[in-house]
């Protein structure tokens, strides 16, 4: 037999045919139809069954393997910061020795800066242009050579300018000005500009000294809130007179114990005048 009684097909070796998959009985005896020929196993069809399926990794084992060696990693590198973090410390109690000069500097840095070398509210300043200050009387506002207008009240003792005066009409002998500080102070010294300390030229040209025109102070007390006193002799001078104290206080009285009398000449005027008071204090 030499095709497949099933499909026709011309057989070969084997005991199915390779057509169709029939078997093919061969019979019990080699013929010279069929060649001898040791028995093979049987095929199998399709051939490509037995072939091993081909694996694909687990996506969610890979996942999870990354995610591990992530939280692996991030575990050295916080590990690692610690310790060198606080390696230094560590060495510095376990021996007992002092901080170097490395480690010292940035807690010492902050401590220089927050505290000023200097503080101002030690140091000696002048007062005055915070006080207030009571006057016994105030000429009344005039004009000067020139039309403009002219006052004499008792803030003019205190504005820090030499041109600008308080003044009243005629002896002042005995009158007191009173000053009140801004808050109670250590007095370091005191003084005035002891009369009108400006000069000025009329129409006619003439130089007029209203320093020596006006009376002046020539003699004062100050007197101060444990009540002890201060003296002070004034020069002809239209500078600022100053002299040293050392007392607590919160207000100043200042006693008017000798005034000039009017100066002559264009000048001359029936006035007492003081420029400005000062105070120097902490």
């Amino acid at each position: 037999m030499k095709d497949c009684t099933n499909c026709g097909h011309e057989l070969g070796v084997g005991r199915f045919c390779t057509n169709c998959g029939h078997p093919i009985d061969w019979g019990t005896t080699d013929t010279a139809e069929r060649p001898t020929v040791s028995s093979p196993p049987p095929a199998r069809f399709p051939l490509y069954a037995d072939e091993p399926e081909p694996t694909t990794p687990d996506r969610r084992t890979g996942a999870w393997v990354t995610w591990l060696a992530v939280a692996v990693a991030l575990t050295l590198v916080a590990g690692l910061g610690f310790w060198l973090l606080t390696r230094g410390d560590g060495d510095g109690d376990a021996t007992g020795a002092p901080a170097t000069s490395e480690s010292a500097g940035p807690s010492e840095e902050p401590t220089a800066e927050s505290s000023p070398t200097t503080d101002p509210v030690s140091e000696p300043g002048e007062l005055a242009s915070r006080s207030e200050v009571e006057v016994p009387a105030t000429d009344p506002p005039g004009q000067d050579v020139s039309g403009n207008p002219v006052s004499f009240e008792g803030a003019n003792l205190l504005d820090g300018a030499a041109e600008t005066c308080w003044r009243m009409p005629g002896d002042g002998t005995g009158e007191e000005i009173v000053v009140t500080l801004p808050a109670e102070t250590r007095l370091r010294s005191v003084g005035m500009i002891n009369g009108y300390a400006k000069t000025a030229q009329d129409p006619q040209g003439r130089e007029l000294d209203w320093y020596h025109g006006n009376r002046r102070i020539l003699s004062a007390e100050w007197v101060f809130d444990d009540g002890s006193t201060l003296v002070q002799n004034f020069d002809d001078d239209p500078a600022m007179q100053s002299v040293d104290v050392d007392v607590t206080t919160t207000t100043i009285t200042i006693r008017l114990l000798d005034v000039s009398p009017p100066g002559n000449g264009p000048a001359g005027r029936n006035y007492t005048a003081v420029s400005e008071l000062s105070f120097v204090g902490r």
